[in-house]
């Protein structure tokens, strides 16, 4: 008698209810967007959205559950919207936190995250076009432009994005 009771108390244990949940894993796919960003399993199943608003450990417990704990934390001082907190994950993506809450993301050199409407650093200018179009200004930064909500720079000769942000940033122009 004892034994069936143990073993499905053991059993319990092993499979626990839930156990065919979703744990963020290292294969799932973290893409950025003008909302924020979205979390898929590498077949694009839709797993999660991280929007802008959530918070920091909220945010940071999904992501270190995908990129593992190399995280490099700063404090910008200098910024225009104020004290924020930035989190580098190396040759991923920087996020952006005020008031313990997510605010935005960068793309820059070394990064290897692609957004939603086919944008990373050293993408083409031209798929600009094929994201919906593009309005681009000039800036103390050089050529900068908007497209469906996501902000960037292109390259000195104009034919490359050298960088892509959107929502809170600690750019100087």
């Amino acid at each position: 008698m004892r034994f069936p009771v143990l073993s499905a108390v053991i059993l319990g244990l092993a499979f626990p209810a839930g156990a065919d949940t979703h744990w963020p894993s290292e294969t799932d796919v973290v893409t950025p967007t003008a909302a924020g960003l979205s979390v898929t399993r590498e077949d694009g199943t839709a797993l999660a959205e991280i929007p802008f608003g959530t918070g920091f450990q909220d945010t940071m417990h999904r992501l270190i559950g995908i990129y593992g704990h190399e995280v490099d934390i700063f404090f910008p001082q200098e910024c225009g919207a104020g004290p924020m907190v930035s989190a580098r994950i190396p040759e991923a993506i920087t996020l952006l936190f005020q008031d313990d809450r997510f605010g935005g993301w960068f793309l820059g050199r070394r990064d290897l995250l692609t957004t939603d409407t086919g944008l990373w650093h050293g993408a083409p200018v031209e798929n600009l076009t094929t994201a919906g179009g593009a309005s681009f200004f000039e800036s103390g930064l050089g050529t900068e432009f908007e497209s469906a909500g996501l902000f960037g720079l292109l390259s000195e000769d104009g034919e490359r994005i050298e960088a892509v942000w959107t929502g809170l940033n600690c750019i100087f122009r």
